[in-house]
């Protein structure tokens, strides 16, 4: 079910389920100790074992996604804007022109979230023949909240980590990691009010928490509730009728309220 390893014809053969995942990750530090693109690794490697259960197609994971608010850090990749806008759209136009109408963006990082929030509603208001469903990045949040033993986690924190000892073990560095808690040290309070530099203020070494605390255990199970829950999405996805059938509906609906307007 790995795009890039099978044959042109096993790929119309796998089209007839409809639904393929996009996996989505970063470029970006992630603490002293983690591989800068933990997040797609991670995110491609939850989609091909939830592939095992379930057959779905599961394309490379994108590293090259939207990072400006890592950009004063070494080995950040961010691309603009809009020409990621434009790509994700033609990458997604892509997959359902190979017969694949249900996309599931698999997204692994933070940054990404409201970007593809937007695309949700472009595509959509472009009268697109697929439906794209994106699932948040944690699947199963309340095994997470059993198993972590800190207070604040985000970023190459406790959970992050975990994964990472699990399913990549060779690339973590855990004797890099800091001795000491690391917290939010952003000194100034416009709540409830955001702004573009919060994060930065937060987080300056793009560290949160305390990444002694992750353990290979800790990230078999998190793996193995997300891989489960990713199973159950894609039988949703799948048995789904509704969502493509509304897509349709808003787009006839979009097209005759501006023929009223013209």
């Amino acid at each position: 079910m790995q795009w890039e390893k099978i044959t042109a014809n096993d790929l119309v053969q796998v089209a007839k389920e409809e639904v393929c995942i996009i996996p989505i990750g970063s470029l970006e530090k992630h603490g002293e100790h983690l591989p800068m693109g933990i997040d797609g690794l991670v995110t491609h490697k939850v989609a091909l074992l939830a592939a095992k259960e379930e057959p779905v197609a599961v394309l490379p994971p994108l590293f090259y996604t939207y990072t400006k608010e890592m950009k004063n850090l070494p080995g950040a990749i961010s691309i603009e804007t809009g020409l990621l806008l434009g790509f994700l759209e033609n990458l997604c136009d892509e997959v359902a022109r190979n017969g694949f109408r249900k996309i599931i963006l698999l997204n692994g990082h933070g940054g990404n979230n409201a970007l593809l929030k937007v695309l949700l509603q472009q595509v959509c208001d472009k009268g697109k023949n697929y439906a794209l469903y994106v699932p948040p990045i944690y699947l199963a949040p309340e095994v997470i909240g059993k198993l972590k033993e800190t207070s604040e986690t985000g970023h190459a924190c406790e959970v992050e980590t975990s994964f990472a000892l699990y399913l990549y073990p060779e690339l973590c560095k855990m004797d890099r990691v800091p001795e000491e808690f690391y917290t939010s040290r952003k000194d100034y309070d416009v709540s409830p009010a955001v702004t573009s530099v919060d994060w930065y203020a937060s987080y300056p070494d793009a560290y949160v928490g305390d990444a002694r605390k992750a353990s290979v255990e800790k990230g078999k199970k998190m793996v193995e509730a997300q891989v489960e829950r990713l199973v159950e999405l894609i039988r949703k996805v799948k048995r789904d009728k509704r969502v493509l059938a509304k897509v349709k509906e808003f787009g006839e609906k979009a097209k005759a309220s501006q023929s009223l307007s013209d």
